[in-house]
């Protein structure tokens, strides 16, 4: 079983029943355990925080950053364990959605659903579960493409959660041309976009703080095929609790690479960037 599963699998337990800041708590030492116990994550995680250090905002070494971005991971999976204590509302009020410097931007996401296809590249930063339910509550609906989480269970659990909240997951080769399909009538869907490519797969080179990183060409060519609007998204906790600020670019070009999009919340929060694999750099 992967690590993530089995941290994720033994903190549901203790996640459920303490109060929230304690659950964030005891999952940060648990991600100590795993960052300890899993040299390969460990070495890769050590490898992308050598990349960023001369470009962050961090004060410490590159293990030091490895170490915490285990730790904000596990953060993330208390949220994931504790999905089903949200709804959609919730999720707005998590990301300010009431404040008024949020409302030409949700203007303008009402303004295309239904009427253009939209698709939001996240990449596994901060909590991407919460856009999704705050999308709900004041857009509509919306399809996300999964990857294997490393166990059927863990991944039932989170795809049941996350399809209460109103995104629909799909994954694998048929959930591909689901989400097509849903993009061709119109409709919402993201993607998690900054993973390695897997072998034989179409790529293409972004950069990241002047760096050349080989990603799979996937949302590009989704983005392509439906025309549909690629919008960059992320969103940053703000301290050790449940808020969140919101990162999104709705005049991204879609001819220029995404990375860029994002190097704003990753020289702020570079500890909320869950790289656990090696990145392909030039």
């Amino acid at each position: 079983m992967h690590p993530l599963a089995i941290g994720y699998q033994t903190l549901g337990r203790a996640a459920r029943t303490l109060p929230r800041p304690l659950a964030y708590a005891a999952a940060r030492r648990l991600m100590d355990a795993v960052y300890l116990g899993w040299p390969r994550g460990r070495n890769a995680a050590r490898r992308n925080a050598e990349f960023l250090l001369p470009h962050v905002h961090w004060s410490g070494s590159a293990p030091s950053l490895a170490r915490a971005q285990f730790r904000r991971y596990g953060e993330y999976l208390v949220d994931a364990v504790r999905l089903d204590e949200l709804t959609p509302a919730r999720c707005f009020e998590a990301v300010g959605g009431h404040y008024q410097t949020w409302s030409d931007h949700w203007d303008q996401l009402e303004e295309w659903h239904q009427r253009r296809p939209v698709l939001f590249a996240a990449i596994h930063f901060g909590n991407w579960d919460i856009l999704g339910g705050a999308y709900t509550h004041r857009i509509g609906p919306s399809m996300v493409l999964v990857d294997d989480l490393g166990h059927p269970a863990l991944n039932q659990a989170i795809q049941d959660q996350r399809a209460r909240l109103g995104m629909t997951p799909v994954a694998g080769r048929r959930g591909l041309r689901q989400l097509v399909d849903h993009l061709n009538d119109n409709g919402t869907a993201a993607i998690l976009f900054d993973r390695p490519p897997r072998p034989n797969e179409q790529t293409t080179t972004e950069t990241l703080f002047g760096r050349e990183v080989i990603l799979s060409n996937e949302i590009h060519r989704i983005a392509s095929a439906t025309n549909a609007k690629l919008i960059p998204l992320a969103a940053t906790r703000q301290g050790h609790d449940f808020r969140f600020t919101p990162h999104l670019d709705l005049t991204h070009d879609p001819h220029t690479p995404l990375l860029p999009a994002f190097e704003p919340p990753l020289a702020e929060a570079p500890d909320q960037w869950y790289q656990f694999r090696d990145r392909q750099l030039r």
